[in-house]
């Protein structure tokens, strides 16, 4: 989870680094970067060796993590002691963090959609990167790559996504694999390309699956059990072996969705501030956006106007 965690924060990173200029006002003087290096070094020190001397110490009373490690298969029916507590012990936190998620991603497509309706948005969409230090904006080894291996990830998003009850994985982590393998698609082929063929609605998809883990939850009220309270058992159908089913299942496909939707909407929305040089269905391969840039005479005309 936290390696997935980090491939998207990376990719948020780059986009917001697209605005950056390219040079810097000023130079920091060499003390203070001394400064601020020996800062960040005490300060990770510190808090690494913290966490280790409380990771190691013996507690004087039993903990919170000895009641789940003790109840996570009698009381949630999964082996994954961290996906129990997701959708089980404390899948209310978990539904509430879904919504946060969903709020957060369209907070921000509604700045971007602000900002792309104002006079900004001429400024945004013209930028073009420096052509001799940005080399090739669609390198034809990597489009070709990221679209072989989008059929392989959607597959290892699925097998995570169902081995997360007993095994490490879950809704969270499926949602940001497969969320990955699209957004691949936008830094290989551009956003042109991408947004063309991924033809899918990332406001209803975080609204199913708000709405599914909503649901999961009230199905427990007919059982007389409090809201979230996922149940368990085990089905055998001939000629398959017995295998165990829950209604954690269909929570876990809510924060899935809502997931998957979350993290697309947002970079989604800050990919629409890169410079589009045309129509991509013209080139289905799409490695040289410099084809569809209209001539210079013309280029100076626009500017002119």
């Amino acid at each position: 989870t936290q390696i997935s965690v980090e491939v998207v924060t990376m990719i948020l990173l780059l986009l917001s680094l697209n605005f950056l200029p390219t040079d810097t006002p000023w130079d920091s003087s060499a003390p203070r970067r001394w400064r601020d290096a020996a800062i960040s070094v005490v300060a990770g020190l510190g808090t690494g060796g913290l966490i280790y001397a409380l990771m190691m110490r013996d507690f004087a009373f039993p903990t919170i993590s000895d009641f789940h490690l003790a109840n996570s298969y009698k009381g949630g029916g999964g082996t994954n002691v961290v996906n129990v507590i997701l959708v089980d012990f404390r899948g209310f936190d978990t539904f509430g963090e879904i919504i946060v998620l969903g709020i957060a991603a369209l907070i921000i497509f509604a700045l971007t959609e602000a900002v792309l309706s104002s006079n900004v948005r001429g400024y945004l969409l013209n930028r073009k990167p420096h052509w001799p230090q940005s080399g090739d904006s669609h390198p034809l080894m990597m489009v070709v790559a990221t679209r072989v291996m989008m059929p392989i990830a959607l597959m290892v998003g699925a097998y995570i996504f169902f081995r997360g009850h007993n095994q490490p994985g879950g809704g969270f982590i499926a949602g940001l694999i497969v969320a990955i393998a699209f957004l691949m698609q936008y830094m290989a082929s551009g956003y042109t390309w991408a947004i063309e063929r991924q033809r899918f609605y990332y406001h209803g998809t975080i609204g199913w699956g708000v709405l599914i883990a909503a649901a999961t939850g009230l199905g427990a009220w007919f059982n007389e059990r409090p809201f979230l309270t996922s149940d368990f058992g085990y089905i055998n159908w001939p000629p398959l072996e017995e295998f165990e089913w829950a209604t954690a299942l269909l929570f876990d496909t809510g924060v899935f969705l809502a997931v998957l939707g979350a993290v697309m909407l947002a970079l989604d929305s800050l990919s629409r501030f890169a410079w589009q040089p045309g129509m991509a269905q013209e080139h289905p391969m799409d490695i040289n956006p410099l084809r569809d840039d209209p001539p210079e005479e013309e280029q100076e005309k626009k500017e002119q106007v």
